[in-house]
């Protein structure tokens, strides 16, 4: 494309952000959105709660290693156990009456509660215990503290699972739900590709347009403009997720999931730039809003195949098909993402996805070019793909002044 073509670009392209910017459903749709998301997370994290905190009084006179085994047993159990010191009992008691400590051990592993013990702190209280009291009596009979632990250690069994049983992991809803807003997300900001053609069709703007740009900077500015308004929406919600997760680090979130929210965006720019210049070039054969929607069948149909392949590849992500899905340019968008989420990806797979989707929508934009040029002026009856690829492009004339 030459200069001048990428400065009528950039042109129609300013247009377009500008447009939908400012619209009151962009914003509207926008806050709530974010607010949605922000909302969804934060619940989802209550719900599945934080570690339950406790603060145990530990006396001088208790067993010498007790307040490092609640500490250790309670991270092992799930819980933040906090031990603080008491200088004897009845300090240890003043704090538990205060409400400062949920317990206290004294001297000979005495626990003290200020009424029904938890049932959350009491085994690993008792356990913690137990364990200081026989570590004191090995080191009374000389046995080191470290052969102490090691006899003390628990012993590791070994388990196989030759079948997987099913179950949804955490990263496996992480997947389908990353799947899910791409799926929308695409979808969504190419069916505004769609309907922004048509309405200029049928209103006649378009001819304006034409006079003045020409119908390849004119259909890649609009695919640019309408994307950066969708990437500014898509971006702000990906890091409002990102930071709610970090703010609520909900448990069983699986490690690398805030890493993976930016390579969502990645592919969702990737994906859009790819299905808008389809959504546009066929949205070119409609001249009425009502035979958009039949125009852009093949692709809603595609996606909506893409869509019911990727749910069933969740649960077989090393599947050699998966594999090829997700590095040929009409899946990888979709897929690509899901496979990372699941499992490891050598690097050059990702890296050839990514330059097959690059060359994938330069020669369906070089053809989507060619329908635009010769079915955006046509109107009547809905041109066949065929029709618009053999057409004979006509250009308006420049609007007298």
């Amino acid at each position: 494309m030459s200069a001048p073509g990428l400065r009528e670009l950039r042109l129609v392209a300013r247009r377009e952000v500008a447009t939908r910017m400012r619209g009151t459903a962009f914003r509207v749709s926008t806050i709530v959105v974010l607010a949605v998301t922000v909302a969804g997370i934060a619940i989802a994290a209550a719900l599945t709660g934080h570690p339950q905190r406790f603060t145990v009084a530990v006396t001088a006179q208790a067993p010498p290693t007790v307040a490092a085994m609640v500490r250790a047993d309670g991270q092992a159990a799930g819980l933040q156990v906090t031990a603080v010191t008491a200088a004897d009992r009845a300090a240890a008691v003043a704090l538990v009456e205060q409400g400062t400590a949920a317990a206290a051990v004294a001297a000979g592993g005495e626990t003290i509660w200020k009424a029904r013990p938890d049932s959350t702190l009491q085994p690993v209280l008792s356990a913690a215990v137990q364990q200081a009291i026989i570590t004191q009596r090995a080191a009374s009979v000389g046995l080191s503290p470290a052969a102490a632990a090691r006899l003390l250690a628990p012993v590791r069994v070994p388990s196989t699972q030759l079948h997987s049983d099913g179950q949804r992991t955490s990263r496996m809803i992480i997947a389908e739900v990353g799947v899910i807003l791409l799926y929308l997300a695409i979808t969504l900001y190419g069916s505004f590709m769609l309907t922004g053609v048509v309405e200029e069709k049928s209103s006649r703007v378009v001819e304006v347009l034409l006079s003045r740009v020409p119908p390849s900077s004119l259909l890649g500015g609009k695919i640019t403009g309408i994307g950066l308004a969708g990437l500014v929406q898509f971006a702000a919600v990906a890091a409002a997720a990102a930071a709610t997760l970090l703010v609520t680090r909900p448990s069983g979130l699986p490690p690398g999931t805030c890493t993976a929210i930016p390579m969502l965006v990645v592919w969702f720019v990737l994906g859009y730039a790819f299905y808008s210049t389809l959504y546009g070039s066929l949205g070119s054969l409609a001249s009425r809003a009502e035979d958009a929607q039949a125009a852009a069948g093949p692709v809603i149909a595609l996606m909506l195949g893409i869509y019911i392949a990727a749910v069933a590849a969740v649960s077989h992500p090393s599947a050699g098909w998966v594999a090829l899905l997700s590095m040929l340019p009409p899946t990888a968008p979709i897929f690509m993402p899901l496979r990372t989420s699941l499992v490891s990806i050598p690097a050059w797979q990702v890296v050839a996805a990514v330059v097959l989707m690059l060359a994938g929508t330069y020669g369906l934009f070089l053809a989507g070019a060619r329908l635009y040029r010769n079915a955006v002026l046509h109107t009547g009856a809905r041109l066949r793909i065929s029709e618009a690829w053999h057409g004979e492009p006509t250009r308006p004339q420049p609007a007298q002044r």
